[in-house]
């Protein structure tokens, strides 16, 4: 059984600031993120496992982050807890942001 994770890289406009590396946000859709963005694919080429990279512009992060953060709000995990305060954390995040890289890693986990 395939096992996958998603990490985010935030590299910030002013290169003497370190990038951030934080995880997929939950309340990002990934099969929509996956459909859109899929022509940004790029296989990082690990021998080991499955890895791609996805590069955006801040503003298209933007724009995706909105527009999970409107369809989120409608569903019941939305409901379970306040994910405010990571939610404001993640826009002040990308907003510093120049670029950002959604790296999708998927591998055998072993646990048929």
């Amino acid at each position: 059984m395939p096992a996958r994770t998603e990490r985010i890289y935030l590299f910030p406009s002013d290169t003497s600031q370190p990038a951030r590396v934080m995880r997929f946000p939950i309340w990002w859709d990934r099969r929509g993120f996956f459909a859109k963005f899929r022509d940004r694919e790029l296989d990082t080429g690990n021998p080991i496992y499955v890895d791609y990279a996805f590069l955006l512009t801040m503003g298209e992060a933007l724009v995706w982050d909105r527009t999970c953060r409107e369809k989120f709000a409608d569903e019941s995990r939305s409901q379970k807890r306040d994910f405010t305060p990571e939610m404001q954390q993640f826009e002040a995040a990308l907003k510093k942001s120049r670029w950002v890289i959604v790296e999708s890693s998927e591998w055998e986990s072993g646990l048929d």
